[in-house]
């Protein structure tokens, strides 16, 4: 058996330990409505890869995806020559980060691309050691990252938009360059694009801001600095929507366009100090 050469993304569900603690109370007894949360969570990774429904196994557009899920932890790869992959890959994964949010669970993790072997039996290669050292090392926050050359590889393999700059340019709109010059996968201002409606875009960042003040909250008067830093990040990520939302001219416009409703949401959205 040889190494193949294969994007590979490692995911860490954030406070795993934390959220199975709420599983049990203090005799012992299960909490059903949280193992059903953590269930729930599961489920939603699952139904964006449809890896429960075998009908749709054939439809895949890709033909080596490999998705494979242990206790807090999913490994997603594929082989670097798939066309156009590294792009649908990325929007998967904006999907999955916004159906987790919306459950109150944060994620972090890296992308990485070089040799592995992920079968159904191993897991396992250089690409994935340097996936996870990212992910612990320089990830940080609740923000999924990849280098930039990642972005460049996927020029090179287009398909889906039939022009490298094209597919380059595509790729950028799924994602965030953060103030550390790393590019992350964007599931806040983005996150409208893949929403049925621009309605709903209001009520998500809402549900956001929900998550970060109850974040905040509860670990403002631990010595867990390291988890106070995440919700503080995605404090700042927040903050700077809501402000740009509550712009006049941006109001404006939606008004001028009789999106009264619209406006009066995102009005309604309040900063978090």
């Amino acid at each position: 058996m040889n190494y193949e050469n294969r994007v590979t993304v490692y995911i860490d569900i954030l406070g795993f330990k934390d959220i199975l603690s709420t599983t049990v109370d203090k005799d012992g007894k299960d909490i059903s409505e949280n193992i059903d949360k953590i269930i729930s969570a599961y489920t939603a990774i699952r139904d964006v890869w449809d890896l429960d429904d075998t009908s749709l196994r054939n439809k895949i557009p890709s033909k080596s995806k490999k998705i494979t899920t242990f206790s807090d932890c999913l490994v997603i790869s594929f082989k670097t020559d798939e066309e156009s992959e590294i792009f649908h890959t990325l929007v998967e994964i904006q999907w999955m980060l916004m159906r987790l949010i919306t459950r109150g669970i944060l994620c972090r993790g890296a992308i990485t691309y070089g040799k592995l072997i992920h079968t159904d039996e191993f897991l396992f290669g250089p690409a994935l050691a340097e996936a996870y050292i990212l992910e612990s090392k320089a990830a940080l926050y609740p923000r999924i990252i990849l280098h930039e050359d990642l972005i460049e590889f996927a020029g090179n393999t287009n398909r889906f938009h039939k022009d490298s700059e094209l597919e380059k340019e595509f790729i950028k709109k799924i994602l965030e360059k953060d103030s550390d010059g790393m590019y992350f996968i964007d599931y806040f201002a983005s996150a409208e694009s893949e929403l049925d409606s621009h309605y709903d875009f209001p009520e998500y960042l809402y549900i956001i801001g929900k998550t970060v003040r109850e974040g905040l909250e509860k670990y403002n008067n631990t010595f867990k600095a390291d988890i106070k830093v995440k919700y503080q990040w995605m404090k700042e990520k927040y903050n700077n929507i809501v402000d740009a939302t509550h712009n006049k001219k941006f109001i404006k416009s939606l008004k001028d366009n009789g999106e009264f409703d619209l406006a009066d949401a995102f009005l309604e959205l309040r900063r978090i100090n």
